[in-house]
């Protein structure tokens, strides 16, 4: 088990194990040959919400199935992200193809204020949206007012709940851990990177453990954390790079209260969002922009596969129309019925959506 212990001997161990993240044929990747990834062919393309007239922005896309029905949520907001009076819309769809018209699952209330859309989350027994309500223009900085709201479904209406913590941004909802407690994490207006554990007893009670601050040792910018559970109890880590590597930093802890330093792994990213799950046939998924290419960033997508959640031993790129010049980002995914569903932004104003059978999956990688 990796303590999470800083400088200990597990600690000198556990660097050499954060460092290989992606192995191909038996051999640790230095360098990806992007021209030569196997192509994986989605078995359907859909427009799920297509350019507005006139607020343009269209992000942080989430989806869950709930209710006999598909639901997807994401920002919705004027030209540029994070303005002022961005706003979280919703629909939802009994096939995952034809999807009902877009309506407002937040907006907000307060002059100079905007929301940001953070995903789906059954809590106990009630169905809740979670958004992060913010002073704009720009969500982080010195002096910023950032929040994490719960809006519940009630009435077959999104109504505002209550807060569940201030000066705090979520990346992805909450999963249970092993003890029953809830784990999600958290950035602040100045982007430390922490993990907020709780929930059981009630919506609002969290204790906040560090993770790794904006400003560190480690010579890394980190953002957009994302976490899973091993096949071994651990819990690993993975963090986007802002500072212009283009590779994700990855750490580990045994229960979510103490990390391991951070590490920089040889799996390339695009400084862009990512995201991963485990399937029904046990393999796990990683989606991610992995062309680090200065002149193709974020204009391809790339699903990685891995038995281990720790080693991914597949990549390949996604087969997804394009002309060459549009942004294909910050994929959130589902399973459903042997399908893996996976919703993206096209240029930040389209969002889509795309569905790739789980056989597919496994024949192109020989599972």
């Amino acid at each position: 088990m990796i303590t999470g212990k800083r400088k200990s001997g597990s600690e000198k161990l556990s660097m050499k194990y954060q460092r290989t993240m992606l192995v191909l044929n038996g051999q640790y990747v230095k360098k990806l040959d992007y021209k030569k990834l196997p192509v994986l062919k989605p078995s359907r393309h859909i427009i799920l919400s297509d350019e507005h007239p006139e607020w343009k922005f269209q992000l942080h896309n989430y989806l869950i199935f709930h209710e006999n029905k598909f639901w997807c949520m994401w920002s919705f907001g004027p030209e540029e992200e994070a303005r002022i009076g961005q706003s979280v819309l919703y629909s939802t769809s009994l096939d995952g193809i034809s999807w009902e018209k877009p309506q407002l699952l937040a907006q907000p209330k307060d002059n100079g204020y905007g929301y940001i859309a953070r995903g789906f989350w059954r809590y106990k027994s009630e169905f809740l949206a979670l958004c992060a309500y913010f002073t704009g223009p720009g969500a982080f900085g010195k002096g910023k007012k950032l929040t994490l709201h719960a809006y519940r479904w009630e009435n077959k209406k999104w109504k505002f709940l209550e807060v569940v913590f201030h000066d705090a941004i979520n990346n992805f909802p909450p999963q249970l851990l092993p003890d029953g407690n809830w784990m999600m994490t958290r950035r602040d207006v100045l982007m430390n990177v922490s993990v907020l554990i709780g929930g059981q007893q009630s919506l609002d009670q969290w204790n906040n453990y560090p993770v790794v601050k904006q400003k560190n040792r480690f010579n890394f910018l980190p953002d957009e954390p994302f976490w899973w559970i091993l096949e071994d109890g651990n819990i690993t880590m993975f963090l986007r790079d802002n500072s212009g590597k283009r590779q994700i930093f990855r750490c580990f802890s045994n229960n979510g209260r103490k990390w391991t330093n951070p590490v920089k792994t040889n799996f390339p990213n695009a400084t862009s969002k990512f995201f991963g799950l485990t399937t029904s046939r046990k393999f796990r998924v990683f989606i991610s922009n992995a062309n680090r290419n200065m002149n193709v960033l974020r204009r391809e997508m790339h699903l990685s596969i891995s038995n281990d959640g720790r080693v991914f031993t597949g990549i390949a790129r996604i087969d997804i129309p394009t002309d060459g010049k549009a942004t294909l980002q910050y994929p959130h995914a589902m399973e459903y019925n042997n399908n893996l569903l996976i919703a993206f932004s096209r240029n930040k104003r389209i969002i889509e959506l795309l569905t790739i059978p789980l056989e597919r999956i496994e024949k192109l990688f020989n599972l």
